[in-house]
């Protein structure tokens, strides 16, 4: 693939969120893609909610979408915490301070809404490039170029694969043979490297009356908590419940695994007048899964590279998962586009496989290193869900009775949160006028559409 004749290309595994976020990074960078996804259809109402926080509202508006994506959110105004008794505790202001900080505050999207929403937004000729019904088989390397084979014998020749293939990763999978096929005594993460503390039970329902959009709830007790948030059409719940011992293999759950978990949280509140035995009986959708947690040590091989969950995943108390893996693709785009240019000028056509190498590292050191809020997110993230589960005496008072004063929780958001959320990048090569704009000024500001730079 570094012949001259031949165009640098991505082969993007997964078509969900962030494989759609590579695609429009890759696309404004003037790099050839195809993606590769599984299911039967990109846009299928499957799933729960998303949260989208502001530093990533910015990458939206460089993939032109942003005013497009809005209308279909809800943004979040109000949270309340209830004990399981339904006992409120707490009022928080968390969504005023991040909106006053940062220029927005979360916004909760039904996710195949903004799927579909990632989708439309991307030209026809980028739209012909993503290909359904096409499960990852094998990936096969040479010094110049990668292959995908899917279940179905059709292959896919490309000078990198991006796997933006979930928590389930085939293309993690598939490197993690590869590299021990090379060298069987090289240290390699686990085939299942993440470990799950808490089960998962997720899923949407119509609105229940009268629960007014923009609200977040959280429900607290022993080993068993909830998540939240109403829109004005869906509301999306998040059942967490503890597992009898922390587990790493994955597990299928049958549909009466997930009405059993229901009927145990049946007389849990979700706000002041609804229950979920309440909403149960008109659900929308809803999925039993393990809550994994953990970073994969290994992002890359060759000429293959992850990103999103397929390398990190977290919690999804604080709606930081999704956010993690656009940085991801922001990240390794910004890279991609330099060394993929400075091998056209200079005649190669593309870059060589100890570049690739050196820009995957790059890349994954940048994501784990401080400069970065990945680390932190994943750490945050589970002490959230284990302050809400009550997971131990001390998680229980922080949670129960330090953290909801006032002054602590506008400390944490402006000291711990902030901080973190401004460390965001953005595509360099897109320039946008900011809009995000708050008391909190971005690290890494917007390129201006005024400057006068070759983009």
């Amino acid at each position: 693939m570094s012949s001259t004749n031949t165009p640098f290309k991505a082969i993007i595994v997964g078509g969900g969120p962030v494989g759609l976020a590579a695609a429009h990074s890759l696309h404004l960078a003037g790099i050839d893609f195809l993606i590769l996804e599984r299911r039967p259809a990109i846009i299928e109402d499957k799933g729960a909610s998303l949260i989208v926080h502001p530093h990533t509202l910015r990458v939206f508006d460089q993939f032109g979408i942003l005013d497009d994506v809005l209308p279909h959110g809800t943004e979040l105004n109000h949270h309340l915490s209830f004990t399981a008794d339904g006992h409120v505790f707490a009022e928080s202001n968390r969504y005023n301070l991040v909106r006053e900080n940062h220029g927005h505050g979360p916004v909760a999207f039904h996710r195949a809404e903004l799927i579909k929403t990632m989708y439309n937004g991307l030209p026809d000729q980028a739209k012909q490039k993503i290909l359904t019904n096409k499960s990852l088989a094998d990936i096969t390397t040479t010094s110049d170029s990668v292959t995908a084979t899917c279940a179905d014998g059709s292959t896919y020749h490309g000078s990198i694969l991006i796997g933006a293939d979930g928590v389930n990763s085939k293309s993690r999978h598939l490197i993690r043979s590869l590299a021990l096929q090379e060298d069987p005594t090289r240290s390699w993460d686990a085939e299942n490297p993440y470990t799950a503390t808490y089960q998962l039970l997720f899923g949407s329902f119509p609105s229940p009356a009268p629960a007014e959009a923009g609200q977040g709830y959280d429900i607290q007790s022993k080993n068993k908590a909830i998540m939240y948030f109403n829109g004005p059409e869906r509301g999306w719940f998040f059942l967490y419940k503890r597992l009898p011992a922390p587990m790493s293999s994955r597990t299928i759950y049958t549909q009466q695994d997930v009405e059993d978990v229901a009927s145990e949280f049946a007389e849990f509140p979700l706000t002041r007048t609804v229950k979920v035995k309440d909403v149960w009986p008109r659900m929308l959708g809803a999925g039993l899964t393990n809550l994994d947690e953990g970073i994969v040590k290994h992002w890359s091989f060759r000429r293959v590279v992850l990103v999103g969950d397929a390398c990190h995943k977290m919690t999804t108390h604080l709606g930081l998962g999704f956010n993690n893996g656009i940085q991801d693709v922001v990240v390794l785009s910004n890279r991609l586009r330099k060394v993929v240019r400075a091998a056209a000028a200079s005649g190669s056509g593309g870059p060589s496989a100890q570049e690739l190498k050196g820009l995957f590292e790059e890349y994954q050191n940048m994501r784990m290193s401080s400069v970065c809020s990945l680390e932190g997110d994943v750490v945050k993230s589970g002490l959230e869900t284990r302050m809400h589960a009550w997971h131990n005496v001390w998680y229980y008072l922080l949670s129960r009775w330090l953290s909801v004063l006032k002054v602590l929780e506008a400390l944490f958001i402006t000291y711990v949160m902030a901080p973190e959320f401004r460390k965001a990048q953005v595509l360099d090569y897109v320039p946008r006028e900011e809009r995000m704009k708050g008391k909190i000024s971005w690290i890494y500001p917007m390129k201006s559409t005024a400057a006068k730079e070759d983009y």
